[in-house]
């Protein structure tokens, strides 16, 4: 069992997660792992995934391998961030019942969507329009444990924010209620 909670970031694209991670992972200094949905899609070839009639039928499976190797991960007993964009309400079921086992502290990462679009354009390595897209479907399926605004705060500020919650080792509650709302409902 792993003795840290597991932090769970679900956000846009472009909302920061990434560089929230990268930032507590400089401020832990310790071994933390970082886990991001993005990792399992860049194995797949740039080329297949610009070609966006790929994306239903390649992004499916391959998040929901995500989804699943993260109980694995977790298993190895080292503090861990998850980067994730949840979506569809079934990828964060698989997710709450992946992580069963474990303290999971569900944090939402927001940003304002003129701000993402801004990202977006400057980042050049991301289907423009995205963000947008997933502003209105990404938070709207689970009240979160702990929330980041990065359009408020910086990387670094965020990063210090998660290492403080990882320190105060609290349990995290929404996991445990969509659990048992996914049991009252099957």
């Amino acid at each position: 069992m792993n003795p840290y909670p597991i932090l769970f970031l679900n956000g846009t694209s472009s909302a920061g997660k990434t560089s929230t991670c990268r930032a507590l992972q400089r401020e832990w200094r310790e071994p933390l792992v970082y886990v991001s949905c993005d990792a399992f899609i860049y194995m797949f070839s740039e080329a297949v995934l610009k070609e966006r009639s790929n994306l239903p039928r390649i992004l499916p499976p391959i998040l929901s391998a995500f989804h699943r190797s993260l109980p694995l991960i977790a298993g190895c007993g080292f503090p861990m961030v998850v980067d994730a964009v949840i979506e569809d309400a079934a990828w964060l079921q698989e997710c709450v019942t992946a992580l069963a086992d474990y303290n999971v502290i569900f944090v939402g990462v927001h940003c304002p969507v003129e701000e993402l679009e801004r990202r977006e354009l400057a980042r050049g390595d991301r289907h423009v329009g995205i963000a947008r897209w997933q502003f209105d479907h990404v938070h709207r399926f689970s009240a979160y444990d702990f929330e980041l605004h990065t359009d408020r705060l910086t990387p670094e500020q965020c990063g210090h924010s998660l290492a403080a919650l990882l320190r105060s080792n609290r349990p995290g509650t929404a996991f445990p209620r969509l659990r048992a709302h996914y049991a009252a409902i099957t």
